[in-house]
């Protein structure tokens, strides 16, 4: 079989595929269906109004916006997330197109957590809601001009992430249009430029560790990138560690070597650390659904964690555990408010084909000696252990034994260094690029989309009986 390069590029692959499927996501799925979008849309409004901080008031945090945004919210949802007998109605859809936000007629709408988020990773759909507004487009159409817009960003950073990585290009085309990772990508989530700046940010890494002559235009990319993640979400920030994959050899001195990277350290560190000051008193527990309503208390959560720090070591363990015996396969296709599920065979033979796509593809000028893979395994570790400390500080009741909140969509950003892990130069070499192959993958890439589409469509428009 012939092991030449084909005409069957990664990058177009993905172009061609997230477009079609994107777009067509973006129209099947409801409005506020993907988790939080009604306040990841608050939070973008917000901003596109110029107002870069939310309010509190007493417990609640948010802002003043039109209450024509709420009510288009609840004319929509209505009860569906979290009840999938409950259908979409198309005609309560087309009428929610004849909302429009009257600018006078303001109210005080709650959107907790969102209100955490930095303007970064609100830029494509705060964009395009502010030209929508300008437009005079209803409350609905700005909603998928936010959406679009995200859509388009997420696209164009996956794209630039397969065409940047020196290798493992499949294996970053599988994992961006994986059924739960392009749904982010179209939901007006910030996740969606999160999870796309990380993935290229990742790319970079790998193509400066193997390219040691544009070592420092890629630092340069590498700097600039480092800011919106780190930016987009705190709990991430580990990522940075990844840096040190790139090779002492290829830098002059030991200090200017550990030098570049502390300057991207301290810089990322100096700028979120000075977010976090302006945020701080809009942080607010969550309480609902317990009897106690100080059930939730961060402050409290915190001293615990420190009073006992064993015993949350074993708390975080035992939730990790659970949740991988649980479903470790449900990061692929466990969409919507975690109800639009993807048949459990899929969904874990996919895995199976991201570990072979992992395992026998070439790693080219990439050195990911033992010890290299233990630093991308400590820095998934430590950004696994923040985001699930966020969550438990702020979703679980003081000294749970398990930690509330976590979602498997928190791991997208993490997984191309997840899988890197199982590269290896013994199998890595049994193939080259074949048509054949090629073919064979993209064909199951186009039945895994029309599948998610199809189990969307009847998620929410159809009844079964």
């Amino acid at each position: 079989m012939n092991s030449t390069r084909t005409e069957y590029a990664p990058e177009w692959v993905f172009l061609a595929l997230a477009l079609v499927f994107g777009l067509s996501f973006i129209i099947v799925v409801p409005p506020f269906q993907a988790p939080d979008e009604t306040n990841h849309f608050y939070r973008a409004y917000q901003l596109s109004e110029g107002r870069l901080l939310a309010e509190r008031r007493g417990g609640d945090v948010g802002g003043m916006l039109p209450e024509a945004l709420d009510r288009t919210a609840k004319t929509i949802s209505k009860n569906i997330p979290g009840h999938p007998e409950n259908k979409q109605e198309v005609m309560e859809i087309t009428e929610a197109f004849k909302i429009y936000a009257d600018e006078g007629n303001r109210s005080f709408h709650k959107f907790h957590y969102t209100v955490l988020y930095s303007p970064v990773p609100f830029v494509p759909q705060g964009a395009a809601i502010y030209a929508g507004r300008r437009l005079g487009l209803p409350v609905l159409g700005l909603v998928y001009a936010g959406r679009v817009a995200n859509l388009l960003v997420w696209i164009l950073l996956m794209y630039l992430a397969v065409r940047t990585a020196p290798a493992y290009k499949w294996l970053f085309v599988f994992l961006a249009l994986m059924p739960l990772s392009l749904f982010q990508g179209m939901s007006l989530s910030a996740d969606s430029f999160t999870n796309a700046v990380c993935f290229l940010f990742t790319a970079l890494v790998l193509r400066t560790a193997s390219d040691r002559e544009n070592l420092r235009l890629n630092l340069l990319f590498l700097f600039l990138l480092s800011l919106p993640l780190t930016m987009s979400k705190h709990a991430y920030f580990p990522i940075l560690m990844c840096l040190f994959l790139i090779p002492l050899s290829f830098f002059h001195t030991k200090k200017g070597y550990f030098a570049s990277f502390g300057f991207i350290f301290l810089i990322n560190l100096s700028i979120n650390l000075w977010w976090s000051s302006k945020i701080g008193y809009l942080t607010v527990p969550y309480n609902m659904g317990f009897a106690d309503t100080d059930a939730v208390s961060p402050e409290r959560q915190l001293s615990y964690i420190l009073e006992h720090p064993l015993v949350y070591a074993e708390t975080f363990i035992r939730t990790i555990v659970r949740l991988c015996q649980s479903g470790w396969y449900t990061v692929v296709g466990k969409m919507g408010w975690l109800d639009v599920n993807m048949p459990v065979v899929y969904q874990a033979s996919y895995v199976w084909v991201l570990a072979a796509l992992a395992i026998f593809s070439k790693p080219g000028a990439l050195d990911l000696r033992l010890a290299k893979k233990l630093l991308i395994f400590i820095a998934i570790f430590s950004c696994v252990l923040l985001f699930s400390t966020s969550e438990y500080l702020i979703w679980t009741p003081v000294g749970n034994q398990y930690i509330d909140g976590l979602q498997p969509r928190y791991v997208i950003p993490l997984l191309p260094l997840l899988f890197i892990l199982l590269s290896t130069r013994a199998f890595g070499n049994i193939f080259g690029q074949h048509r054949m192959l090629e073919l064979l993958m993209g064909a199951y890439l186009l039945f895994s989309l029309l599948l998610a589409l199809f189990v969307i469509i009847i998620r929410y428009y159809v009844n079964i009986d």
